[in-house]
């Protein structure tokens, strides 16, 4: 019988963390993630065991987006490991689930929110209540099989990750209006201070006023009042004076 495939992101070898520990995550995950996922039914699977030829950034991917199941063990917060777990969520709404080593280091601001499970650590940096961690994380890989939306993105983002037509023509037009304005804001600094005070006035009737311009038109409209032609008659001369 072919089990439902669980793809683990986490860390490889022994790693040192934040507070100078080394995290032996190979132990780690032979130990305890490994074997919890094999008492939930599924087969466990680390990127590190993937014997494909070529770029192993192919059958990583694939394992992320096509996987029924994930473990993603965030202790030491990293990089390879949160950029993996990006995109998990971009693309899987459920069944994705996170463990952490307890006192290895706060979770970074982004992830704290998320429903996380601890797992004890030894002095030798191996699994220190192996047992009870497994049956914890069993059980959670168990729940996980009701496929209710834990991917932060599909929570919070309505109707993600279908992009409606109205969000993306919103943008398009918001894109087009800041190419006219930028395009008036030229046009006023050649006719003078009046003209580059006339669309700043327009601006401040947003309802965040300039704050709520794109930054590039705030920028050049700040430009376009500290070199407006009128301001700086050198400018038609041909000349250029710093104040």
């Amino acid at each position: 019988m072919t089990l439902p495939l669980c793809f683990v992101l986490m860390p490889f070898g022994r790693k040192p963390t934040a507070s100078g520990a080394v995290i032996d995550f190979d132990a780690v995950y032979v130990e305890l993630i490994a074997p919890a996922i094999a008492d939930a039914g599924l087969e466990p699977l680390r990127a590190d065991e993937e014997q494909a030829g070529g770029l192993i950034h192919k059958p990583m991917f694939e394992r992320l987006v096509l996987c029924e199941y994930a473990v993603a063990d965030l202790t030491s917060a990293n990089a390879n490991v949160f950029y993996e777990l990006g995109l998990r969520h971009a693309v899987k709404p459920a069944s994705t689930v996170l463990v952490f080593a307890k006192g290895a280091g706060a979770m970074p601001f982004d992830v704290a929110p998320l429903r996380g499970l601890p797992y004890l650590l030894g002095p030798d940096g191996r699994p220190g209540d192996a047992a009870v961690d497994r049956t914890a994380l069993t059980q959670r890989l168990v729940a996980a099989r009701d496929k209710t939306t834990d991917s932060p993105v599909f929570q919070l983002l309505d109707g993600f990750p279908d992009i409606q037509r109205l969000k993306t023509d919103v943008f398009r037009e918001r894109v087009e209006y800041n190419r006219e304005l930028k395009s008036r804001l030229a046009a006023a600094r050649r006719q003078g201070a009046a003209a580059v005070k006339a669309i700043e006035a327009e601006l401040a009737e947003l309802p965040g006023g300039v704050a709520d311009v794109e930054a590039g038109v705030a920028i050049d409209l700040y430009l376009s009042k500290g070199f407006s032609q009128e301001w700086y008659p050198e400018l038609r001369r041909g000349g250029w004076r710093c104040h």
